[in-house]
Formats: C-alpha cells, sequence, structure tokens
C-alpha cells in the first residue's frame, strides 16, 4: 500500500490535539441550590470544583471522535493498495503469441501462463475501465478492441492461440501505440518472454509501456540446418542441430527419406555449440525429414524438411536500389531463397550462383544463370536493343502469351519506359502504341525483359503484378511449380489456381479450410503449423511441408528486459496496478460518527 498525498496526514495532529483540548477544558455551570445530593446519585460526579483544565479521562466518546478524525485523515491521504491485474483505467494488452511462447519450462506453457494473465485483467476491470487485446503474431490483429464488456472479452480471448512462427512484434506494438498513444493515462501491456526480432521503428506517445516476461529456462535444441546438394557421388544432407542451452544436452537425431529412416544417431552437444552430421540419400528420394527425440523445452524447432525436387527451390539474387514491392513479390513464392544486393558481384559474373537473376533499375550484365529477369535497364546481352525513352506510354495490351496469363494492363500508369526493339530470338508478350513493354527470349539462358522500373509505376499496387513475377519465375526455371513444396511457418505464397474458382487446405491437424481462387491465383495463408499440408485442387494435391527454422525464436532465453524503439522497460512478474479506496475509508468514518452519536445520545 501507499499514499499519494503523505503530506495530509500531517493534519492529525493539530486536529487530534484540538479534540483532545476540549475533554480537558472546564465547563461553565450555572450554580444551582438543592436540598441535598442524594436525589441525584448519578450526578455525583458534577460536583467537583470547577477549575481551567482538569485532569484527562478515559472516554469512548473521546476514542470515538479520534478514530472518525484519524480515518477521515487518512482518506484525504488517498491511499492506494496494489491490484493485480489491469494497470490502468485504459489498457492496450500485445499477446506474444510467437513459437517461443510454446515452451514448457513453465507450466503448462508459457503462452497459457501470460493468456491467464489477460483472463485475470478482464475479471480485475472495475467500472469505467477499458481494455484491448492484441494478438502479435506472424499477421498481428486485434482480437477485441478498447471496451468493458468482461464476458464478450472472454469469450473472445479463449479463441486466441499460439503459432509455431515468428511473431511481427513491431507492427503489434504500432498497432497498441496507435489505440492508446493519445491518452496520457494509457498503459501498453507486453505479454511475451521478449523472444523475438528487434524493434526499431516503434514509440509510445504518450503511453506508459509495461512488460511481464515468461520462462525460467534456455534450454533447448533445435535443427539449425537442413539441407541437401547434389556432388559427385550422389546427392547427400546435411543435417545441423544447436544447443542454445547453457549445458550440455543429449539427443537422438533421426533423418527419414520418404518417411522410412535412413539414418539415426544419439548426438551429446556443448552449450552454444553445433552438431552436424553429412548422410548419403537414396536415389530417387523426394522428401528428407529430420527429428529430435529430446529436443528440450520448445518442440517446434524438433523438426525441419527439405525436398530434392530442383524445381522444389529457386536461389534468387535481386540486384536492386531498393524496391520492397519487388522484393515482397518475390518472397510470395515459395520456391524463392532471395538475397538482395545494390551491385552485382563479381563471383556470380563466373559462377553459376544463382538460378535467377533479378536487375531493378541496375543496367543488365552478363551472368551464368538459368533465367534473368531485366526492369527498365537493358544490357549488351538483354533480349533487346534501346532506341530511347518514353514518357506516359499509351495503350498497353497483353497478348495471348502464357507469361501474361492472369495479368491485366487496364488503367495501369507508367511515368516512364524504355523504347527497345526485340532481338532476333525476342518475342513480344506486352505492347503498347509506343513501343513494346515486356519481351521474352528463350536462347542460351532465358529472359525476361520488362521496359520499365515497377517504382515508375503503380503497376505495384495491381493483384496482376506478383502474377506477373510468378509466371515470370515459371518460364525462367523452364517448367511449372513443383508439386510438393517446403516453406518456412507463418509465410504466405501464391499458387496458380488451375483453372478453378477455390482449393481445399487440409492442416496437419485434420482441419480443412477453403481457399477463393482470384485472377487464376490461390493466396495461400495460414501456414502457422509446423507440419505437412495438403492443397487440393480438384483432385490434384500438392504437398506443402511448413517448418520453423528460425534461430530467433530456437533460442528461447527470457529476456528480463523489453527494449523497442525508444523505449527501454524493466521486466515486472505480474501486470498491477495501484487502486484508490478512499471512499471506503470515509464510509467508515461515517460510521463510527453514527455510532459515536448513538452512543451518546444513549448516555445522554
Amino acid at each position: 500500500m501507499n499514499v499519494q498525498s503523505p503530506s495530509a496526514l500531517l493534519w492529525l495532529l493539530p486536529l487530534g490535539a484540538a479534540i483532545v483540548a476540549l475533554y480537558l477544558l472546564r465547563m461553565r455551570r450555572r450554580d444551582v441550590q438543592v436540598p441535598a445530593t442524594f436525589l441525584w446519585p448519578e450526578r455525583t460526579e458534577e460536583v467537583r470544583a470547577n477549575a481551567l483544565v482538569q485532569r484527562l479521562r478515559f472516554s469512548w466518546l473521546l476514542v470515538l471522535q479520534l478514530a472518525a478524525l484519524s480515518l477521515a485523515v487518512f482518506a484525504l491521504s488517498r491511499p492506494q493498495i496494489k491490484q493485480r491485474g489491469l494497470v490502468g483505467k485504459l489498457t492496450v494488452v500485445v499477446l506474444d503469441s510467437s513459437a517461443s511462447m510454446g515452451a514448457t519450462d513453465v507450466k503448462p506453457s508459457r503462452f497459457e501462463q501470460a493468456k491467464a494473465e489477460v483472463h485475470r485483467m478482464i475479471g480485475s476491470a472495475a467500472v469505467g475501465d477499458r481494455i484491448a487485446l492484441i494478438e502479435a503474431g506472424p499477421v498481428p490483429r486485434v482480437v477485441f478492441p478498447l471496451g468493458s464488456d468482461g464476458d464478450k472479452q472472454r469469450s473472445l480471448l479463449a479463441d486466441v492461440r499460439r503459432y509455431d512462427a515468428e511473431s511481427d512484434m513491431g507492427e503489434a506494438l504500432r498497432l497498441a501505440s496507435a489505440i492508446a498513444s493519445a491518452n496520457e493515462a494509457a498503459k501498453i501491456v507486453v505479454l511475451s518472454d521478449g523472444v523475438f526480432n528487434r524493434v526499431d521503428d516503434f514509440a509510445a506517445g504518450k503511453a506508459n509501456v509495461v512488460y511481464t516476461p515468461y520462462g525460467k529456462s534456455s534450454a533447448n535444441l533445435a535443427v539449425q540446418a537442413f539441407g541437401s546438394n547434389e556432388g559427385p557421388k550422389g546427392r547427400s544432407v546435411y543435417c545441423g542441430v544447436r544447443n542454445y542451452g547453457s549445458e550440455p544436452a543429449a539427443t537422438g537425431v533421426t533423418v527419414y527419406a520418404d518417411g522410412r529412416a535412413i539414418d539415426s544417431v544419439e548426438a551429446t552437444i556443448g552449450p552454444g555449440q553445433t552438431w552436424g552430421r553429412t548422410v548419403a540419400v537414396p536415389a530417387g528420394a523426394r522428401v528428407l525429414e529430420a527429428k529430435l527425440d529430446r529436443g528440450g523445452a520448445l518442440t517446434a524447432d524438433d523438426w525441419a524438411v527439405t525436398l530434392c525436387d530442383p524445381a522444389a527451390s529457386v536461389n534468387v539474387l535481386l540486384v536492386t536500389k531498393g524496391d520492397l514491392f519487388l522484393e515482397k513479390a518475390l518472397s510470395l513464392d515459395p520456391r524463392v531463397t532471395l538475397d538482395k544486393a545494390d551491385r552485382l558481384p563479381e563471383s556470380v559474373r563466373s559462377n553459376a550462383a544463382y538460378d535467377i537473376v533479378v536487375f531493378d533499375g541496375v543496367p543488365e550484365q552478363p551472368v551464368r544463370a538459368r533465367g534473368v529477369l531485366t526492369f527498365g535497364a537493358a544490357g549488351p546481352t538483354s533480349a533487346v536493343k534501346t532506341t530511347g525513352s518514353v514518357q506516359t506510354p499509351r495503350d498497353i495490351q497483353g497478348t495471348n502469351d502464357p507469361l501474361g496469363k492472369g495479368v491485366s494492363w487496364d488503367g495501369v500508369f507508367v511515368e516512364r519506359m524504355q523504347r527497345v526493339e526485340p532481338k532476333a530470338m525476342g518475342r513480344v508478350v506486352v505492347d503498347s502504341k509506343d513501343g513494346p513493354v515486356v519481351v521474352v527470349s528463350e536462347g542460351k539462358s532465358r529472359q525476361v525483359y520488362v521496359a520499365f522500373e515497377p517504382m515508375q509505376s503503380d503497376f505495384p499496387l495491381n493483384v496482376g503484378f506478383p502474377i506477373l513475377i510468378g509466371n515470370a519465375l515459371d518460364f525462367l526455371i523452364g517448367r511449372q511449380a513443383a508439386d510438393t513444396l517446403s516453406v518456412k511457418t507463418g509465410t504466405s505464397f501464391v499458387a496458380p489456381a488451375m483453372g478453378r474458382k477455390d482449393a481445399g487446405l487440409t492442416r496437419p491437424d485434420g482441419r480443412r479450410d477453403t481457399i477463393e481462387a482470384r485472377d487464376d491465383r490461390l493466396a495461400v495463408r495460414g501456414l502457422d503449423r509446423v507440419g505437412k499440408y495438403s492443397l487440393d485442387l480438384g483432385g490434384k494435391a500438392k504437398a506443402v511441408y511448413a517448418s520453423l527454422r528460425s534461430p530467433v525464436e530456437s533460442n528461447i532465453a527470457p529476456k528480463t528486459d523489453l527494449e523497442v524503439g525508444t523505449v527501454s522497460v524493466k521486466g515486472t512478474s505480474s501486470a498491477v496496478r495501484f487502486e484508490d479506496f478512499w471512499r471506503w475509508i470515509v464510509l467508515a468514518a461515517m460510521a463510527v460518527l453514527g455510532f459515536e452519536w448513538w452512543y451518546f445520545a444513549r448516555r445522554s
């Protein structure tokens, strides 16, 4: 307990002294002659001589009056008590629902403990308190907005679940700040273990940030690296397991090929160390898996998968000035492993380090790659030769070429593009009244040339932009997407709809969702659990394997302090608030005064 105005307690001294002084002063009496005192035996104490002051005698009236005064002065000091749960009249709770919160170093898990804390906050809300809840998952969302309907909030909280994926804590905090920052009395309560990617772009505004950490241990083993390679002696797979704990740990490691165990070994790994092993892969194997039988407090990273199909994985280098739209569109393809650079590395000129090289506003240069995609900067090896430039090209129209399937150019505005002519092996896929817009070539290496930079147009805002990128990747690779895919949990990707209006996605737990097609493309989202998914396209199934593979989430050591943006917060064991209770003390003082009046009247 504490008091907000301790100086008010000093009033007890003069006021209490005044009450005591009234009991010390003599009483003014009228002299009355009586025949005898025995007629008033109960008043014999009144016959003593008057004096200026008298000896202080015990009196229940004095005790009651001092008690009432003490309670009234104590109420003026505004006493407060700690209340577990809400920390302010307006509270925005950010609940971390990432993979690391599934660690079982505390029972039943970090996430369940944090969820129970939210439940207590809702139950402790007083009249006038408002609370909002934000789920910090791969895509943050508002579970319920600011309100005070406890029954509805508890119902919505029951549906909140944890994901086997990284959380976008930065976006969740910015969302919380947008809700709370305008109110000086608002609090942002972060319930997390602090295991998430660094957050730089965040400001709390007028709101205060409170951090409650969860977790006790860092003991965890994870499949950190798992990938296959074709060598002179055939295909092999490398499995790397890292110990993120502070003590040595042992585990069994088993590698499977198409569901059949091909290697099993017991490994002991020192703290902070990585154990690795290379295993030969049987001919014809397609799906390789690695499993740990004693992985520690977190189970989501005990399993990983890699595919042997060359079409299932495409290494792409993006040479760019900085285009987030293009980077996002490339990342939407589940086959793509993307690297970025602002200039072409010398090693790429002579070595086939990448399957595809993308030039974005950077002049195309000779590379050793399976395919080249160029935007707005033709070079000597391009499928076109430049003849000038065009401002705002008119009437852009696509052809029947498969590369343009599902892409509409209606209403697309281009500020500036290169004027080009196709070379001998080039063919025009998209044309305009001012010259070719998209040209492809199937020469020694496949090429796709787009005559403008994406950032010099509004095309990246068009739904056809990621479709064009997907079509271009299919063309440059020389084959359609593989029937089996391996993705990271929490990511989304785009798949061709194959002429269907929708598709079914069966999850590892057997639950089935329906995905509606748009412009002959399916946006597959919600791969937030580790395991095997099945994408059903009218009887043709595509297997999708989702695994965590996140060093950030696997390093489950909880953070005692929180640093986000410009805010540094010390962790507290539980979210608490100081609640005023002076009203109850005033009621108690009134009750004492009422009893004192009754006692005085009874004596009189």
